[in-house]
């Protein structure tokens, strides 16, 4: 599996398959879709990629709200991630300007236009 930290530096992924989620615990719901991802991948000879993000999205958008206690660390998260035998992982750095850009401006700028996807497996 390789992990991706820098966004300007990712590889040209070959009719990726993306998943995306913070995937705190890689618990049994996160198994199933990435199952359903491997498998897509596997069907159209593709490469599966998650993307997740570091911090969790809910210690900056929910800080002052919520007390965040993560089951994972990041690199107790790649290892699980790792063993459930997934391409590639995107640690996605999550800023506040990031939660805020426009959702049409995630969609173009950032997911279709960082990894243009063959395929988006929703969970």
């Amino acid at each position: 599996m390789q992990v991706h930290k820098d966004l300007e530096q990712l590889p040209l992924f070959r009719n990726a398959v993306v998943t995306i989620g913070t995937f705190d615990g890689v618990h049994l719901g996160h198994c199933q879709v990435i199952d359903r991802l491997k498998a897509h991948t596997a069907a159209i000879d593709g490469e599966s990629v998650i993307i997740t993000f570091h911090p969790h999205p809910r210690k900056i958008v929910a800080s002052a709200i919520l007390g965040i206690r993560l089951i994972n660390t990041l690199e107790e998260k790649l290892e699980l991630l790792r063993n459930a035998g997934v391409d590639h992982v995107v640690v996605v750095p999550f800023t506040e300007a990031f939660a805020n850009q426009p959702a049409q401006e995630y969609i173009e700028n950032f997911l279709v236009g960082r990894f243009r996807p063959h395929t988006v497996i929703i969970g």
